[in-house]
């Protein structure tokens, strides 16, 4: 039986990674069950979703099945987002599960009364007038951050919208394609007994680690620098940040177009202008993109211990939704990237003074979102 490479390296990741946590075991259990479950949450979704790509995508790849498919992760990902919420209640920060249940009670209100319903109309009348597209809301940030109404019209601007239109689009115009994950694209050592067979698959991750790591490099720590200091810019991107300590995926989708294109939009064409410059393929595997996509917003999470790469290594060294929830809680002090390059020991990132609580690992953050967000997580796990 031939060798998996993919498989050996993700195994590898995850045995080195619990040989690491047995060896520094915490001795709260409640936290180490957090941890677990949520990468079994993950790592479950996303493979069923690369299953479904390889089983029907794949044969049934065209704009209109990426905007559908990328509509569903819209909705998928928030009810993920919202499943950590509801099970580990006790232990994330109150400041977002009750924002989570006061959106609830806001839409019962909008959807079951005769008040919201006439507030619906009112409210859909704003949206003609412009507002929330090209013109700021007259309500005040803090109803704009807390209101059920605007939640779902970013959620359906931008995560039914925008994101799913750019997708199907890409596919028109040739940028993605999809050819089956499992089948083998080179094989090592044939017929010997250590064959070792490299599935599609692995091309597709390491696609995806230098597409975002472009994205990174460019769009979050560059422009999103400018987007914090240049006033033109600030107004484009202050939407994203209205929520703050209340973020959640659920209210990932408060995006201004302008802001979307430049943060989300630079990675995937940075890539294939430089496959094509190299003489390669100007194209990009559509599930190279998806993950990119799924990296992006469940950055965001409630759950401190949510994946971005989905490699047990990556993500247990740098906790993504861990920084990028400090940089909405406390705006223009750092954490710009979404690789969260300072959880490495000794590494300083944007936004970071080289000095030793700016790059002292993980931990670091750790204190400071337990002190933000009122919570006890602890620094070792």
């Amino acid at each position: 039986m031939p060798i998996r490479l993919d498989f050996v390296l993700w195994g590898a990741s995850f045995v080195f990674e619990l040989g690491r946590r047995y060896r520094n075991a915490p001795r709260d259990a409640k936290y180490v069950y957090m941890k677990y479950a949520t990468w079994a949450i993950d790592y479950c979704y996303m493979f069923a979703m690369l299953c479904f790509i390889e089983t029907y995508v794949s044969t049934h790849f065209t704009p209109l099945t990426i905007f559908v498919v990328q509509a569903a992760n819209s909705c998928l990902v928030v009810a993920v987002d919202i499943l950590k919420a509801v099970l580990f209640a006790d232990l994330l920060p109150k400041a977002k599960t009750e924002h989570l249940k006061r959106l609830g009670q806001s839409l019962r209100e909008a959807v079951f009364t005769v008040q919201g319903i006439k507030g619906n109309f009112g409210f859909l009348g704003k949206l003609i007038g412009g507002q929330g597209i090209l013109l700021d809301w007259e309500a005040s940030p803090a109803i704009v951050r807390t209101s059920a109404r605007h939640n779902l019209w970013y959620f359906v601007k931008i995560g039914l919208g925008w994101i799913p239109a750019a997708s199907a689009l890409y596919v028109y115009v040739d940028f993605w394609t999809c050819e089956p994950l499992n089948e083998a694209i080179l094989v090592l050592g044939e017929g010997e007994w250590y064959e070792c067979h490299v599935s599609r698959f692995l091309k597709v991750y390491l696609e995806f680690m230098i597409m975002a790591a472009i994205k990174d490099t460019i769009s979050m720590n560059l422009a999103h620098q400018m987007f914090h200091s240049h006033p033109w810019l600030t107004k484009h991107h202050k939407t994203h940040h209205l929520p703050r300590r209340e973020l959640t995926v659920a209210n990932a989708f408060y995006f201004d177009v302008p802001d979307l294109i430049v943060e989300d939009g630079i990675g995937p064409l940075m890539l294939i202008m430089l496959k094509s410059v190299l003489g390669g393929v100007a194209s990009v595997h559509y599930a190279s993109f998806y993950l990119c996509v799924v990296c992006d917003q469940t950055v965001h999470s409630v759950d401190p211990y949510t994946c971005m790469f989905w490699n047990p290594l990556l993500d247990n060294l740098m906790r993504g939704a861990l920084s990028h929830n400090l940089h909405h809680a406390v705006p223009n002090k750092g954490h710009y990237t979404i690789w969260p390059e300072h959880h490495f020991k000794g590494v300083a990132s944007a936004g970071h003074k080289a000095d030793v609580k700016a790059t002292d690992g993980f931990d670091v953050d750790v204190r400071e979102y337990n002190k933000i967000f009122e919570t006890d997580f602890p620094e070792d796990l």
